[in-house]
Order: structure tokens, then C-alpha cells, then sequence
């Protein structure tokens, strides 16, 4: 190791001075010889060594042993530093191209990801966590697993995406469905603020006017805890709804679930407060669900309707659909930010700019 070591720092050194460049050349051929599983040249590892311990051999002898010893270990040590390295800059550059974010399993840490959006963090403990626990071949387990995930991912970012492949069957439409006209679907949370914030978006740019726009709802969860606190329950009454006005197998013309959605991400309270913060930080379940309740019965329900939908939305029924959607995100559209949009072709990671969005009317 102590050749590809030298190599390295006359690497370094031979850019700025040309008097090193011969023995980076005679460096180069010991490194290719390694690379290709041949002996090194000896003569010039040996040369390395005795030109870093001749001073020392001079003034004390007895230290000449251990200090070879030492020069070897840190050989080694650089060596393996610059692999690992390598390998978290290119594992770093494929999350980046896959995911919008270098760091996969906490997205949001990322300094190079530009994207607006909630992160879903891995449930997988990091290698660090996993070494530190004492699990070694876990560590090594997920670590590969999560890097093999990534290089099957990365194929289908340059792919043509199609939102109508995703959408569920009792998917609602924003102003409900339109023959003749694309499918863009949304990846959201309603607890999340950038979902709020392209839902804005969306209606200031009239995209929906131009594309059936439908959802699928995913609460975010962090170690099993939901991110935002009442953004399961929505997501229930989100999918009862849904189930409910495509009971005949047709998408409804006006979905009461996109009403609801438009007051949780617009909406306030008459204190002042977004109805989205309220449900995130100030309401308890049991007044989130009055609240939804509400909002049914301000787009028409009547009280056995509400019943219906409030029973439903505790079913077994709206837990599989709402797990079938969570599945479609994490094993088919494999994204990790919250919102995403499938529109005009592409996948968008986070809030889309208006103008942006008018561009794909």
C-alpha cells in the first residue's frame, strides 16, 4: 500500500512542481501493477521507505524498526481512506440523480438538494447506527441493499412517466375526470407545507384545468410515528371519501376529498390560523375529527352520510387501500420527497414553481 500512497501525494505534488513527475511515473507503474493483482516494483517501495527514514536512521537506529511499521499502517490507512471516500462520493452522486438528494437516508441534510419538500426518511438504521449496535453484517446488509436500490432507481428517472399508471381505482380528480386530457398525480401529506404550498401553485397556474390531477395520500412516518399528528387520520377520511363517491366505478364530478384538501391547505381558522397548522400542532385527534366532520357537512352530507363516512374511515377497508398507495410510492414511484409530481412526462421532486407548471398546461 505504501506505493498507491506515494502515488497519491505525488499526485498532488507533481501538479505544482515538475520535479516530481519521474518518480510519479515510476509511482503509477507500482499502482498498475497492484491494480492488476502483480507484484510491485520493489525497488521503488523501497526507495519511498528509506528516503522517509534515512534522518531518522541517522540520529536514533532503534526507532527505524517501529517507524517502518508505522509508515506501512498509514499507508494503509490513507489508502482505505480514499476508498471509503471515493465510495461516499459516488454513492452520494447516484442518490443525487436517483432521489434529488445525496443523502437517502435523512434527505432534508443534504447541501446540494435544491427541492422543496417533507423528506421521508429511511426506516433502515444507518451504517454508523448499525456498527454501533454491535451488528456488523447488518451494517454491511443494509449498506449494500440501500446502494443496489439505488443503482435500480436511477434507470427510471430518465424514463417517460405516465401519472395514469398510478392512480388508484377510486381515485377522485381535481374538478373531476375529463375524457381527452393527460393524468398528473401527486404524491402528498396534509400535514406537509410544501404540499400546501404547490397546491397554490397549482391553482394559480389553471395546471388542472389542463390535466385530470389526481393524489395519493402518504403520511409520513418517522420510526413509526406519524410526522405530522393528525395526518393519518385526514388520509383516512380522504380514502373513505374517495371510496365512497367511486362506489360505481366512476370517478365523481365534484370530490367532496379535494374540498377538504383545499381547506387544509388554505384554509384558516377565524384566529388567524392555517387550518394545516392547527391540524399539525394544536388540535387533538378527537377535534381534527370534529373538524372534518365540519367540513362534510358544509359540502352537503347530512348526518347519516357523515356516520357512513366516519365508520368507513375506521375500516380495514381504508387501511388496505391507503397501504396499497404507500406501496405504490415506496416500491414503484420510489420517491423520497414529499410532494412529487408525475406531469408532462417527468417526475417532480417537491414544490413546483408556477411558471413552471404553466408551462405544462
Amino acid at each position: 500500500m505504501l506505493c498507491v500512497a506515494a502515488f497519491v501525494v505525488l499526485l498532488v505534488l507533481g501538479a505544482v512542481s515538475a520535479k516530481y513527475r519521474a518518480l510519479l511515473r515510476r509511482a503509477w507503474g507500482c499502482v498498475s501493477r497492484r491494480v492488476t493483482f502483480r507484484p510491485c516494483d520493489t525497488s521503488f517501495r523501497e526507495d519511498v521507505k528509506n528516503s522517509l527514514l534515512a534522518p531518522l536512521a541517522l540520529r536514533s537506529p532503534r526507532l527505524v524498526r517501529p517507524a517502518s511499521i508505522a509508515i506501512e499502517v498509514t499507508a494503509w490507512a490513507m489508502v482505505l481512506s480514499l476508498v471509503v471516500s471515493g465510495y461516499v462520493v459516488a454513492r452520494s452522486g447516484l442518490n443525487l440523480v436517483a432521489y434529488g438528494t445525496c443523502n437517502k437516508e435523512n434527505p432534508q441534510a443534504c447541501s446540494l438538494s435544491a427541492t422543496q419538500g417533507c423528506s421521508i426518511d429511511s426506516q433502515t438504521p444507518t451504517f454508523a447506527a448499525s456498527l454501533l449496535d454491535g451488528d456488523v453484517v447488518g451494517a454491511f446488509r443494509n449498506e449494500f441493499s440501500s446502494l443496489a436500490d439505488t443503482i435500480t432507481a436511477v434507470p427510471g428517472r430518465f424514463r417517460t412517466w405516465d401519472g395514469a399508471q398510478y392512480a388508484t381505482s377510486h381515485a377522485s380528480y381535481l374538478g373531476g375526470y375529463r375524457d381527452g386530457l393527460p393524468t398528473a398525480l401527486e404524491v402528498i401529506d396534509p400535514g406537509c407545507q410544501f404540499c400546501a404550498q404547490l397546491f397554490t401553485n397549482i391553482e394559480e397556474s389553471g395546471f388542472a384545468e389542463a390535466n385530470n390531477l389526481t393524489y395519493i395520500v402518504y403520511p409520513i412516518t418517522l420510526s413509526f410515528v406519524p410526522k405530522f399528528a393528525n395526518s393519518p387520520l385526514v388520509a383516512q377520511y380522504l380514502t373513505a371519501i374517495q371510496l365512497l363517491e367511486s362506489a360505481d366505478g366512476a370517478p365523481a364530478d365534484d370530490p367532496t376529498d379535494w374540498f377538504i384538501l383545499e381547506q387544509v391547505f388554505t384554509g384558516s381558522r377565524e384566529d388567524g390560523t392555517g387550518w394545516q397548522v392547527w391540524l399539525n400542532e394544536q388540535a387533538s385527534p378527537e377535534q381534527a375529527e370534529a373538524q372534518l366532520q365540519a367540513w362534510l357537512a358544509e359540502a352537503g352530507y347530512d348526518q347519516d352520510a357523515i356516520s357512513e363516512v366516519d365508520a368507513l374511515a375506521d375500516s380495514a377497508r381504508v387501511e388496505e387501500a391507503i397501504a396499497q398507495g404507500r406501496a405504490v410510492v415506496e416500491d414503484e414511484i420510489r420517491t423520497l420527497t414529499v410532494p412529487t409530481l408525475i406531469a408532462n412526462g417527468d417526475l417532480h421532486l417537491g414544490v413546483v414553481e408556477t411558471t413552471d407548471l404553466e408551462a405544462m398546461r
